[in-house]
């Protein structure tokens, strides 16, 4: 198993319709980053509606302890849009998609270490929080 076994019933229970409805066009149009994917856990760039990309981490089956940093999930702690959209978008993806998001840091690791990056690993790790910096690291336009 590539990712985390979500019970996607139990990751939208209680949460107004709206709001699931909104995470599954998210992901639906392609709004979902996967950056990092294991058994044990889902990083996810989620860009919303105003051109905003937020950081979603999510591991636990119902996403019970899942992160955004989006202002809806720091001021409420409910689970918001773009975890749905991020558990929605694992739950579509093929073998394919979840074995390229699982290697994805590494590439780039190796990538960057390649090209004499003495800092590779440091930038990685930033860019796991910084979509702009891991868009520029791996070579697509940043604006």
């Amino acid at each position: 198993m590539i990712a985390p076994d979500f019970d996607y019933d139990a990751v939208t229970r209680d949460m107004p319709e709206a709001r699931v409805m909104r995470g599954e066009a998210y992901a639906a149009k392609g709004w979902v980053d996967l950056v990092e994917i294991a058994p044990t856990g889902v990083l996810a760039h989620v860009t919303g509606e105003r051109g905003l990309t937020y950081v979603v981490e999510v591991a636990a089956r119902d996403a019970s302890d899942a992160r955004c940093t989006c202002p809806d999930f720091e001021d409420s702690g409910l689970r918001c849009k773009h975890v749905v959209a991020t558990v929605f978008r694992v739950l579509d993806a093929d073998d394919a998609e979840l074995e390229t998001a699982a290697g994805r840091l590494a590439r780039l690791t190796d990538m960057l270490e390649m090209e004499g990056r003495d800092d590779a690993a440091l930038l990685v790790d930033r860019a796991r929080r910084d979509p702009a910096l891991l868009r520029e690291l791996e070579g697509e336009p940043v604006g």
